[in-house]
């Protein structure tokens, strides 16, 4: 489908024939500017223009008209005159997509008027069963002030129109009827230079066009694609798996943290964060918040130290634990263990498969995920190479279909019975953890303390555990006397403020290391959070340049 015009006619500009010292002491005004199109029966433009040029300082020799619409028919019947000079050469041409007339002549200092005239088929567009011409005389801005601008837009008698079948936008122009032929005029005194200049004329249809679409016409386009949405939105619903109603005070003791990201169809990262913060409870990592000086300042950093127990891991644990010993920060591991992690969790969900925790849908994903593709470009081959409304709802259409397979497509893997019992046995567990911290700030802040630390390796499977939650925490020892209990695996090598008091200076390395996490490239990839596993008229200035919408000169 095309822009906003149907034709927009480029009046002239004229390129520079002498140096660029010349060029830098040019300047003109377009003085009249007349633009008459003649309807032709089969939809074709007859267009006639008349462009004085009153030149007031400098040379100028060439010249170009560009022609813009995108789909129109052929571009013929090209002729360009003058009364007061002759014209060498006249050619046509494509620069940048855009069909050009170009011309020459002597150097020319004096006012010059350039008559150009062509021949442009398919040029008129229907809208709402009628035809509609759309002329966009300077759709891209005046590039000089234009004192006179007359256009007119004839419709021929073959269409026996009567003036009251015409509309005319803008309103202000005028329309008469003579010789069975019906006159639309419009006037402006002055164009200034950026200003733009459009008007149209809409009749009952007479002849086929490029279709226009209407309000009716997108409101429909619209409600299309929500209806796509919509059947994407019932076939993901749908396939989401059973979602058994379950209560629970523990973790299912046969889920380990790597598995029940993957059940819970969270970002992978997670459960390397979840399995290093519990490695740091244990005792098997230390996690030492540090700061780094950079170009710009400095940056928080997780420093990694190692001294694992292998009697005491699980295969995961020790696969993570090995790789962790040969990087010092865990940036330095997030962003070069890329391959590892998809590695290790592609095994971890092929154990979900075996155990019948979860299906894999990856082919019907693929086959969706294709024919969004396929629904996709077929909607926009349809605008390419078609000119009716019926393209129009093809690109809708596609629209809606590839958005409701995009949305269907997410669901790659879901639960089967016994993992949905123990997917949502987690998640209940989850919410009941983190309530309970929440209340025990309010009696005993020292013991939500400890209680937090204890179960942050699965909490941080959780949404809306974050280090701001976390500080919460803090900010209720702030007002205690208890001092809590905590592992050595959380340091912070950065001073804290003298003024802490115990409880809190106890706590902080846990919120500084969560907050250097969150901060780092790991903790963005591993945030919280499912994602759905399972869950033209115109020429150029001094400088020679064209564009749509505007007369120049150089």
């Amino acid at each position: 489908m095309s822009g906003s015009s149907i034709l927009r006619l480029s009046v002239v500009a004229l390129l520079l024939a002498v140096g660029p010292a010349a060029a830098q002491e040019q300047q003109y005004v377009l003085s009249e500017m007349d633009v008459t199109v003649h309807v032709r029966p089969d939809g074709g433009y007859e267009v006639q223009e008349s462009i004085t040029y009153d030149f007031q300082q400098g040379a100028f020799s060439r010249a170009y008209r560009s022609v813009v619409r995108e789909d129109a028919g052929a571009l013929r019947a090209v002729a360009v005159t003058s009364p007061e000079t002759s014209v060498d050469s006249v050619r046509t041409g494509e620069t940048d997509g855009v069909r050009q007339v170009w011309w020459s002549f002597p150097d020319r200092s004096a006012p010059a008027r350039f008559d150009v005239q062509y021949v442009l088929d398919k040029a008129l567009y229907e809208r709402g069963g009628r035809n509609v011409a759309r002329l966009d005389v300077m759709a891209d801005g005046a590039v000089v002030p234009t004192r006179t601008v007359d256009v007119q837009v004839i419709l021929p008698a073959a269409f026996d129109l009567q003036r009251g079948d015409v509309v005319l936008r803008p309103d202000a122009g005028t329309v008469r009827r003579e010789a069975g032929r019906i006159v639309a005029s419009f006037h402006r005194d002055r164009v200034e230079e950026g200003d733009d200049l459009s008007v149209e004329v809409s009749f009952p249809k007479q002849a086929a066009g490029e279709h226009l679409p209407t309000t009716a016409d997108f409101l429909l386009g619209l409600f299309l694609v929500v209806v796509g949405g919509a059947a994407g939105g019932v076939a993901a619903w749908r396939w989401r798996g059973p979602r058994p109603e379950r209560t629970a005070r523990r973790p299912p003791s046969d889920l380990d943290r790597p598995m029940a990201v993957a059940l819970l169809g969270n970002r992978d990262g997670q459960a390397f964060l979840a399995t290093l913060f519990d490695l740091a409870r244990r005792g098997h990592v230390t996690l030492r918040h540090d700061r780094e000086d950079q170009a710009f300042g400095t940056t928080d950093v997780v420093r990694l130290e190692t001294h694992p127990a292998p009697n005491d891991l699980s295969d995961f644990e020790r696969r993570l634990v090995d790789t962790l010993g040969e990087y010092e920060t865990l940036d330095d591991f997030w962003s070069d263990t890329r391959s590892f992690r998809s590695d290790v969790m592609s095994d971890v969900r092929g154990v979900l498969f075996e155990r019948g925790w979860m299906e894999n849908h990856t082919v019907r994903s693929g086959l969706l995920l294709g024919g969004a593709l396929v629904a996709l470009l077929g909607g926009f081959a349809a605008v390419v190479t078609g000119d009716s409304a019926l393209r129009f709802y093809l690109l809708f259409g596609g629209m809606g279909v590839s958005l409701g397979e995009f949305i269907a497509a997410v669901r790659q893997y879901t639960w089967t019975e016994d993992g949905a019992r123990r997917a949502m046995a987690l998640r209940a567990y989850l919410d009941h953890e983190k309530s309970e911290i929440e209340r025990l700030r309010e009696t005993s802040p020292a013991r939500a303390a400890e209680r937090l630390v204890d179960a942050l390796p699965w909490l941080l499977l959780h949404d809306e555990v974050s280090r701001a939650w976390i500080e919460e925490t803090k900010e209720a020892l702030d007002a205690a006397d208890e001092v809590p209990e905590l592992p050595d695996g959380f340091v912070s090598l950065v001073e804290t403020e003298e003024s802490a008091r115990a409880p809190v200076a106890a706590f902080l390395p846990v919120v500084t290391v969560m907050g250097a996490v969150e901060s780092s490239s790991a903790g963005a990839v591993g945030a919280a959070g499912a994602v759905g596993a399972a869950g033209a008229s115109g020429a150029a200035g001094a400088a020679g340049g064209g564009g749509a919408g505007a007369a120049g000169a150089a």
